[in-house]
């Protein structure tokens, strides 16, 4: 009986982090649609315009997305499509901010709402960008991170091992410039490995300054050898 008991624990927090998910984006939906409705406009429904309105009064950054709904329609996306896509980019926003967030005392500012939109829409799930949120040090920015996240995940096909690798980076105050640099391998190995690039840099320092040494050394024999060589010429 324990054991069952346990098994139903098990399977209900793994499910939770999903039904989350799925309520806030209904939730976005259904206030789009409510919102359309109010406008007494039947073509609103189906107008990018409901979505980025709506996301500036929820507080989330709406140019995110107007973009989305112009990509689209660069692509060649009808209205419908285009509204679709608005209405997509406005789900992404609301789970990113829920996510990094998640009821604690970090307040997500725009730019890493919109930085996990963008980890979300490479395929990074809600549960990865609240590890991140998790790990990192207090007043930490994370949109370097959630960017690393979307470029590392995407390349690697591993969310769940770059949003830890990214994560362990955070524990350990690696800097944004070393996350990029990481992420921009593709490897999850290397973003757990972390930056060596500093002892490399060191070493390349070290034998660049011997070898400025070596050469004013040379150069101080050459003078030395021509001084004499005329001060020989001058005395016999």
């Amino acid at each position: 009986m324990m054991k069952r008991i346990s098994y139903v624990a098990a399977m209900a927090m793994l499910i939770a982090p999903a039904m989350l998910a799925a309520q806030a984006s209904a939730s976005v939906r259904t206030s789009v649609s409510a919102r359309a409705e109010a406008n007494g406009d039947s073509r609103a429904a189906a107008s990018a315009d409901v979505s980025v309105r709506a996301a500036a009064d929820a507080g989330l950054p709406p140019e995110v997305v107007a973009r989305a709904a112009a990509d689209a329609r660069a692509r060649g996306a009808s209205e419908a499509q285009a509204a679709r896509a608005a209405a997509d980019a406005y789900t992404r926003l609301a789970v990113s901010r829920a996510a990094l967030g998640d009821g604690g005392e970090r307040q997500p500012t725009q730019a890493e709402i919109a930085a996990g939109a963008r980890a979300m829409a490479a395929g990074a799930p809600r549960a990865d960008l609240a590890m991140i949120a998790e790990r990192a040090p207090a007043r930490r920015s994370l949109t370097a991170s959630l960017d690393a996240l979307a470029r590392l995940g995407a390349e690697s096909g591993d969310f769940r091992g770059s949003a830890a690798a990214i994560a362990g980076q955070l524990g350990r105050n690696a800097s944004d410039r070393a996350i990029t640099r990481l992420a921009a391998t593709g490897s999850v190995d290397a973003m757990l490995r972390g930056p060596t690039g500093g002892v490399n840099a060191a070493g390349s320092l070290g034998a660049s300054a011997t070898s400025q040494a070596g050469g004013l050394l040379n150069a101080g024999g050459s003078l030395g050898g021509s001084l004499s060589g005329a001060v020989g010429g001058i005395i016999p």
